[in-house]
């Protein structure tokens, strides 16, 4: 049970995430958020905007769910004639800028770590990114938020960053594509509406893959140490 949680528990806490996002974003009169993208998409500020959005969203563990992944679900949803190319591309490249950034800072605050933290500890999760951090690029496929957590990983661990960019451009790429490509399906069969059941599709499909992490990671034969 503890490798199954160890695995899915990530997975879990970003679906738990993307509900509360759902109740502030759809369930309360704080803001009309499908007002303000409509009114923004097309704009020449758009790509900007999205860029600044998926990069907040990305910086790991300041802001938290910021809704990057909400502002490319809606904007494809509500004026998918906007979703162009160029918004693909500054989603995946503020994806990229985010992830590096958590890997600058953990790199910054690693001295701080080996300060307080036990050797053994240290030890313990150095043993854990060898034998799971390979399957852990799955998070790059998924969502900013575990991007971000992956590479902060990486930083504190002290690890190279130069292989794992492959990794990133294909996982950010893929991420973003996947979004367009499921939203466009969407929009196509029941029209450019949002009221908000992009994001619990987007709950739903974390929970399944941390499901599926966990089963993985249970079933594995233990590493040796």
């Amino acid at each position: 049970m503890r490798r199954f949680l160890s695995g899915a528990l990530p997975f879990y806490a970003l679906a738990g995430l993307a509900m509360c996002m759902y109740l502030v974003l759809y369930k309360t009169d704080l803001f009309d958020l499908n007002a303000i993208v409509r009114g923004a998409a097309g704009s020449w500020w758009f790509p900007v905007f999205m860029f600044v959005c998926v990069l907040l969203e990305s910086v790991f563990p300041y802001f938290g769910y910021f809704p990057g992944t909400a502002l490319i679900l809606m904007s494809v949803a509500l004026n998918p004639k906007s979703a162009d190319l160029s918004v693909f591309a500054v989603a995946w490249l503020a994806i990229i800028v985010g992830a590096v950034l958590s890997y600058g800072q953990a790199r910054f605050f690693r001295p701080f770590l080996q300060r307080v933290a036990s050797k053994a500890a240290l030890s313990r999760c150095e043993q854990l990114f060898d034998a799971y951090g390979p399957y852990a690029r799955v998070a790059l496929f998924v969502h900013p938020n575990a991007s971000a957590m992956y590479f902060t990983a990486l930083g504190l661990l002290g690890r190279s960053l130069t292989r794992e960019l492959a990794y990133l451009s294909v996982g950010a790429a893929a991420a973003v594509g996947i979004l367009f490509v499921v939203v466009t399906r969407i929009v196509s069969s029941v029209g450019p509406t949002d009221e908000g059941e992009l994001q619990l599709l987007l709950a739903a499909a974390l929970v399944a893959i941390g499901t599926l992490v966990g089963l993985y990671a249970a079933w594995r034969p233990a590493p040796s140490v």
